[in-house]
């Protein structure tokens, strides 16, 4: 064999073993001896054993080849050829090897270049050749194992493989050992072989490699002589590796002995040198970790400063070029980090960004940068918060992690980078989807990096902080438990000294104290404080992190002080939260942040001492805050919505409305700000609806309560079960519905208020620092349902709920004292049911703690005193002891004196002192209380703020107060001005927007008398135009409210066109509103369409309002729908004679509009409201010993009002056949006597009074009165007045003599435009037979009865009867369009806890009052209501008229026959006979150029009735029939 076909032969062997390196599916050549050791092998140690045998064989035959080379050409004549040949052939295995080696190192360069996963490959193939070829001796075997090492090490920079690094070190280490000492590669070799062992440390962290990469480094500069061209590389090697080592160990030897030796590096090389950029760049990178240690401003720029010149020296197209631009914008975005400077990180994102494009696709390198560069976008986004930085750090991110090859040393920190962007984006959007992918890809960073790595810790931490994230999202305690497990893995592996030893430890005492704030476990706050404590001292002053480290300690000591209440808590946390302020640069993105900390800090302190200077320092701290936080910013919309709570809280200290209408500003802007899905959502609305709520309890508008409810409402859909702040936003949802009920009285909302209070209790783990709050607030839920109800259940579990409260909560918490408070009121509430003195003398012993507890300044403390008095009057009111009312006066003087003018309490506390005064006046007939007593009512009661309630009680405690005086001391004054006060405060106490059951119970439960009063001292100071006026304001007053929203708007359309349309749509949607109930819905309702279309209403009653004051501002519309002045109301009165009766104490007097609108007064002698209350027992008696009943006997009350009269016995019903059942008692003298007294006192005085009104009209026809009587006057029959002698006629005397009689709800009743019709047109119903009701054969015979007039006067084409099935709700509704009459013989259904539901029956259904007013009946007439007791009114409202008949006239029809009780079914028909008979002929007589009047119809058919009847004795069959309007 010849050498050529050796070396051919060898060449071959070593191409194929390359070509087959890492296959496993090579044929080996095995001994039975290997076979059998292979098969008993473990199977994971199979491959590894087969590849060192392949390996065994390969080089056995390159051995042998070599040996068999070595021979022919060591012995002479062993080949045919010349000595001189066989030295060729030893050049020629030179030439192959260089050849080999070259090829491999022009592939490594092509790779370095373009990153081609192949040129590598080939590289490590060639160089692999020539090392099996080099025989051992030969000069370049140590270069060859050198440049080998060096394609392994850079495939591993690529694929990441470890067996690549190893393999590196494991041949550069052969390098090392072939090298003898002193030669000149040494140095090289060893600082080769200290780079391998320098990132192998960088992927395995085990800090072996990196002290033996310096201690190799160290030695390969030392070796080097000073002014050789490799020194400045060894030396910028070296720093290198120091850098690392103080990066995983922190100690500052090394990072200065980085930077001497890459200063020396630099100033080792000169300008020029190709490798100056990279040992300037290296420079530069060494500086920014020193001053990420240090904080050293002069590191940081002359990192920027080294970087900047490495790019300048950098030529284009250099392959160093993107890595040196990379670096450069990693020290800018590290500068931007500390000062704040939005030019550095726009730098860094524009430098990252050239990087990236100068790197070719595939290169190593390339994943690092878009790594680097997604990490500045996030950090731009973190300042400007633009949604394309965030998306864009994301798409960048996940392009690195995608290139990056499991198992690359880089994938970890790629992973945790991408986590980092999907967090910013989630705190952004609240998307779920970005935190599920955060922490799935942390998951696979922890996993892919080995214990003991350098970076584990920095992993683990970050996994914590996004498991605390969403934690704080969804509340699930897994998380915060893997969050606190993470951080504390994170902590222990990171040794004493490393620099990010403090930061971490500041994050498992952040996750800690997320954990107390949830389970309320003392030992987790406590961890906090420790470990942040600890993260303080371990941080150098000037160090960068050092104010968010003291930030949270701060946080932590707050949450403590907020469980314990301690003051050294709360003024360390100021402390520490000011030096973080202090530490931090102005433009700094964290600086908003602290300043918004430090203010919550000052709000709580405030919250405890009460001291004006914290509140106004915490909003001054905020505002800063808002201002230095850029639009977009995901952290505006916390610090928008803190400024506002600070604003809501000093609004409630000094009651300034710009406070909190900044506060609604401020936390409306957050809430446009965040989307929906955004984890603080839930948190912003819920301060949102605080802050509503707490305008509401100023002013008292009802959109402000129903804005609170809405925003809380969706706050608590918006929060998943289970998340931590659920149980406080469905308390303060509670605490809004218990707002709310005490203005509208509706029951829905305490019984909501007492469920959602119920379920934040429950859901608050036992320790929880807030549950002594939501017991407390259950309490008081329970509290009020008591009030209300009075059932002992609910007052014991308030005092039970609020004993937890207190038992709860340490002396030193600042709550405790309105805890007490609290409880005090229960025991209080208890006494007055129970009266049990151990109730009253607890609830001042509770009260005596409270005031005790809380600091003089502080804004709850008016409060407290104010109660403590309260329970003082209580207690003195049933002992009669001195000391206690004179405690009362003291402690409630202290209350007033404390609160400042305008705060919406203030009104309320005088209110109470003047009760005190009034109460010790009345023991001691001091005139100083009395004095004082007026004083503080007249104060209270004309305050712009406060709730209506009180400051109209207080008008009318006031009132009496004058009055009292006055008869005491013969002392007269004027009390106009209270009155005045008085009945302009009707409007909002019953307010258009609340219930209208809610309206009728304020009406009878406050208003009350109150209007007869202030009427009746009107008319005692001859104020007879004012007294019509205010008559007229207080009573009626719901159909007045209605028929306002009816007004024509001809003035305002012609001046303001656009403002009339918007006017006339809020009034048409708000009578709709009105008119809703009854409506047929297949379906019910649910709760939350019943609250939304409350709310709904109640805007438009807020749009009414505004409205109506932008017209008012008009000029000309000044008094545009203002309560009617005299002259007006006169005009309703169409010239006849109009009596209006009020009744008040020992005073009765009538008001007489004449015919020529001019007023007179009369009162009645020896008439009082006790005289007036039993004519009306009296006639009630007689009546009811009378009463027939066409109507409803069913009884349909679904309270203790009722809505019919009880039906008599029915042993009497047999005795008579009416429309309906009821008795018939012949005896009618109690009548006739009541009657008479009628007469007597009141009617004959009257008709003497205006017998001149009265002939002036006797040449035309009969006058007319309408009588407009108020409370207990409203009920007696006043038309049928008279003496009535059965038994001498001659002696009869009776007003129907004198005078025909309308009546009138109220004079606006009147005011209706005439409507011409040419001839009647009537829809005539009746229901003789209507399913489950009482049969009603009369009005058949009516019906016919009626038929007969019409066909007398040739109208009966003009009349469309429906009876039976045809009249059904809807055919009668259809034909009421086109008829101007109707009437309707039929059951009438009086609903007196809902007028508008008030209905006549008819076929399948029944005609509401709703339904007709929904209707346009623009040919409305007239109306008759042939039914039983279609004008009876409800005795507990006696001014509303609520019946059927004042309905008919609020529907539209300007005159109305009704009944005022019970009526006969066969008197019926004949009163209907003889009313159309003289109707339809009047209207005949002028061939109806001229309108009949039903009023003298009326009169006329009853007159002649009761001359056609047995006589006068049966008065029953006549005087139930009235007539209404005009």
């Amino acid at each position: 064999m010849q050498p050529s076909d050796i070396l051919s032969a060898l060449v071959q062997i070593i191409s194929d073993s390359h070509q087959a390196e890492g296959s496993t599916t090579g044929t080996t050549e095995v001994t039975d001896e290997e076979a059998l050791f292979l098969s008993e092998l473990p199977a994971d140690q199979f491959d590894e054993h087969l590849e060192q045998l392949r390996e065994r064989r390969r080089c056995d035959k390159i051995f042998g080849l070599l040996g068999t080379l070595n021979a022919l050409t060591a012995v002479p004549g062993a080949v045919d050829k010349p000595r001189e040949q066989v030295g060729e052939e030893e050049e020629y295995l030179d030439d192959v090897i260089t050849s080999l080696e070259q090829e491999g190192t022009d592939a490594l360069e092509r790779f370095e270049a373009n990153g081609q996963v192949a040129d590598i490959k080939t590289a490590i193939e060639k160089l692999g050749q020539a090392f099996d070829l080099a025989p051992d001796g030969h000069a370049n075997k140590p270069a060859i194992l050198n440049n080998l090492g060096t394609s392994h090490m850079t495939r591993f920079e690529r694929l990441g493989r470890i067996a690549d690094i190893n393999k590196a070190i494991e041949l550069k280490h052969q390098a090392v050992d072939l090298t003898p000492d002193g030669h000149p590669n040494q140095p090289g070799y060893l600082n080769n072989l200290g780079n391998s062992h320098t990132r192998r440390f960088e992927h395995l962290g085990q800090m072996a490699d990196i002290d033996k990469a310096i201690e190799l480094k160290r030695q390969a500069v030392d070796l080097t002589p000073d002014g050789h061209p490799n020194k400045p590389g060894y030396l910028n090697n070296l720093g290198y590796s120091h850098t690392r080592r103080f990066e995983h160990l922190g100690e500052m030897a090394d990072i200065d002995r980085a930077i001497e030796s890459q200063c020396q590096a630099v100033d080792l090389t000169p300008d020029g040198h190709p490798n100056k950029p990279r040992y300037l760049d290296n420079l530069g990178s060494s500086h920014m970790r020193r001053f990420e240690r240090l904080g050293e401003m002069a590191d940081i720029d002359r990192a920027i400063e080294s970087q900047r010149q490495a790019v300048d020296l950098t030529p284009d197209g250099h392959p160093g070029k993107p890595g040196c631009l990379n670096n450069l914008g990693i020290s800018h975005q590290t500068r931007f980090e500390r000062l704040g400077e939005m030019a550095d990180i726009d730098r860094a994102v524009k430098l990252k960004h050239q990087a990236v494009d100068l790197t070719p696709e595939g290169h190593p390198d390339k994943p690092g940068r878009l790594n680097n560069l997604g990490i500045s976008h996030q950090t731009r986004f973190g300042r400007l918060g633009e949604m394309v930085d965030i998306d864009r750090a994301i798409e960048s991110l996940r392009k690195a992690v995608d290139l990056t090859p499991n198992g690359h040393p880089d994938k970890p920190g790629r992973l945790n980078n991408l986590r980092r962007s999907h967090m910013k984006r989630f705190e952004r959007l609240g998307e779920m989807a970005d935190i599920s992918r955060a922490i799935e890809s942390q998951c696979q960073a922890v996993d892919l990096t080995p214990d003991g790595h350098p970076n584990k810790p920095v992993i683990l931490n970050n996994l914590g902080n996004s498991h605390r994230t969403r934690f704080e999202r969804l509340g699930e305690m897994a998380d915060i438990n893997r969050a606190v497990e993470s951080q504390r893995q994170a902590v222990d592996l990171t040794p004493d000294g490393h620099p990010d030893k403090p930061g971490r430890l500041n994050n498992l005492g952040s996750s800690h104290m997320r954990r107390f704030e949830r389970l309320g476990e003392m030992a987790d706050i406590d961890r906090a404080i420790e470990f942040q404590c600890k993260a303080v001292d371990l941080t150098p002053d000037g160090h960068p992190d050092k104010p968010v480290i003291l930030n949270n300690l701060g946080s932590a000591h707050m949450t403590q002080f907020e469980r314990l209440g301690l003051m050294v808590d709360i003024d360390k946390a100021i402390e520490l939260k000011r030096q973080a302020v202090d530490l931090t640069p102005d433009g700094h993105p964290n600086k908003p942040g602290y300043l918004n900390n430090l203010g919550n800090s000052h709000v709580r302190r405030f919250e405890r001492l009460g001291e004006m200077a914290d509140i106004d320092r915490a909003i001054e701290s905020q505002r800063k805050a808002v201002d230095l936080t850029p639009d977009g910013h995901p952290d505006k919309l916390a610090i928008l919505t803190n400024l506002g709570s600070s604003h809501n809280i000093r609004f409630e200290r000094l009651g300034e409305m710009a406070d909190i209408d900044r506060a609604i500003e401020s936390q409306r802007q957050a809430v446009n700000l965040t989307l929906d899905g955004h984890p603080d959502k839930p948190v912003i609305l819920n301060n949102l609806g605080i802050s509503h709520r707490t305008r509401f309890e100023c002013l008292g508008e009802m959109a402000d309560i129903d804005r609170a409810i809405e925003s809380q409402c969706q706050a608590v859909n918006f929060t998943p079960d289970g998340h931590p702040s659920k149980p406080g936003i469905l308390n303060n949802l509670g605490s809004s519905h218990r707002t709310r009920f005490e203005c509208l009285d509706e029951m829905g909302d305490i019984d909501r208020a007492n469920e959602l209070g119920r379920q934040a209790v429950d859901l608050t783990p036992e320790g929880h620092p807030d549950k002594p709050g939501y017991l407390n607030n259950l309490g008081n839920s329970h509290n009020m349902r008591f009030e209300r109800l009075g059932e002992m259940a609910d007052i014991d579990k308030a005092i039970e709920s609020q004993c937890q409260a207190v038992n709860l909560t340490p002396n030193s918490h600042p709550k405790k004292p309105v805890f007490l408070d609290n409880l005090g009121n229960s025991h209080t509430r208890r006494f007055e049911r129970l009266g049990e003195m151990a109730d009253i003398d607890k609830a001042i012993e509770l009260k005596r703690q409270a005031v005790d507890l809380t600091p003089d300044g502080h804004p709850g403390k008016p409060g407290i005193l104010n109660n403590l008095g309260i329970s003082h009057q209580m207690r003195f009111k049933r002992l009669g002891e001195m000391a206690d009312i004179d405690r009362a006066v003291e402690l409630k003087r202290q209350a007033v004196d404390l609160t400042p003018d305008g705060h919406p309490d203030k009104p309320g506390r005088l209110n109470n002192l003047g009760s005190s005064h009034m109460k010790r006046f009345e023991r001691l007939g001091e005139m100083a209380d009395i004095d004082k007593t007026i004083t503080n009512f007249e104060q209270c009661a004309t305050s712009v703020t406060g709730p209506p309630i009180v400051r109209f009680r207080a008008a009318r405690a006031c009132i009496s107060a004058l009055r009292l005086k006055q008869c005491i001391f013969n002392f007269h004054t004027q009390s106009l001005q209270h009155q005045h006060t008085l009945i302009n405060l009707i409007p909002e106490l019953v307010w258009l927007g609340a219930p209208i059951n809610q309206r009728f119970q304020t009406i009878q439960d406050v208003v009350g008398s109150s209007i007869h009063e202030a009427v009746s001292t009107a008319v005692r100071a001859q104020e007879l135009e004012l007294a019509v006026e205010w008559m007229e304001q207080g009573r009626s007053i719901v159909w007045s409210q209605l028929r306002r929203l009816r007004s024509p708007l001809v003035d305002l359309q012609g001046a303001h066109p656009i403002l009339a349309h918007e006017f006339q749509d809020v009034q048409q949607r708000i009578e709709m509103s009105f008119l809703s109930r009854g409506v047929d819905n297949k379906t019910e309702p649910s709760a939350d369409s019943l609250e939304q279309q409350a709310q709904a209403h109640r805007r438009n009653i807020q749009k009414r309002e505004s409205l109506l004051a932008e017209i008012r501002s008009k000029q000309g519309f000044e008094s545009f729908l203002r309560p009617e002045k005299f002259s007006a109301l006169s005009k309703a009165c169409h010239g006849h004679i109009t009596v209006l009766l009020t009744v008040a104490g020992e005073h009765c007097d009538a008001l007489i509009i004449s015919p020529s609108s001019t007023i007179s007064h009369m009162s009645f002698a020896n008439v009082s409201q006790d005289v007036i209350g039993d004519m009306h027992a009296q006639w009630d008696t007689s009546r009811n010993a009378r009463l027939t009943n066409r109507g409803d006997e069913r009884d349909l009350s679904c309270s203790s009002n009722h809505w019919l009269p009880t039906p008599l016995d029915s042993s009497l019903k047999a005795h008579f056949s009416g429309r309906g059942e009821g008795p018939a008692i012949a005896d009618m003298d109690p009548m006739t006597l009541m009657l008479s007294d009628l007469w007597e006192k009141i009617v004959h005085p009257l008709v003497k009074r205006i017998e001149t009104f009265l002939y002036d009209s006797m040449d035309d026809r009969m006058a007319r009165i309408i009588w407009c009587p108020s409370g207990p006057l409203s009920f007696l029959p006043l038309h049928a007045a008279g003496i009535y002698n059965p038994d001498d006629s001659q002696y009869r005397i009776c007003l129907s003599d004198f005078a025909v009689s309308s009546y009138t709800p109220s004079l606006m009743a009147l005011q209706f435009t005439p409507r011409q019709l040419r001839f009647p047109s009537i829809l005539m119903v009746t229901q003789p037979d209507t399913p489950d009701q009482n049969p009603l054969p009369g009005t058949l015979r009516e019906a016919e009865k009626i038929m007969k007039q019409a066909a007398s006067n040739h109208l009966q084409s003009f009349i469309c009867h429906l009876s039976r099935s045809q009249a059904t709700v809807s055919a009668v509704t259809e034909k009421l369009q086109h008829h101007g009459w109707i009437h309707l013989a039929c059951h009438g259904i009086q609903n007196f806890l809902d007028p508008m539901e008030s209905s006549f029956a008819l076929h399948g259904g029944s005609l509401t009052l709703a339904t007709l007013m929904r209707r346009s009946l623009e040919h409305a007439q007239f109306a008759f209501l042939s039914a039983c007791q279609t004008a009876t009114g409800d005795k507990s409202l006696p001014d509303e008229a609520m019946h059927l008949t004042s309905g008919m006239l609020a529907a539209g029809y300007p005159s109305v026959v009704g009944t005022m009780w019970s009526i006969e079914d066969t008197v019926a028909p004949e009163v209907a006979e003889a009313f159309y008979a003289i109707l339809f002929e009047e209207g005949r007589k002028s061939d109806w150029t001229v309108k009949p009047e039903p009023a003298y119809a009326l009169h006329f058919a009853l007159k002649k009735l009761r001359e056609e009847s047995t006589g006068d004795r049966d008065l029953m069959r006549w005087v139930p029939f009235v007539h209404y309007g005009i």
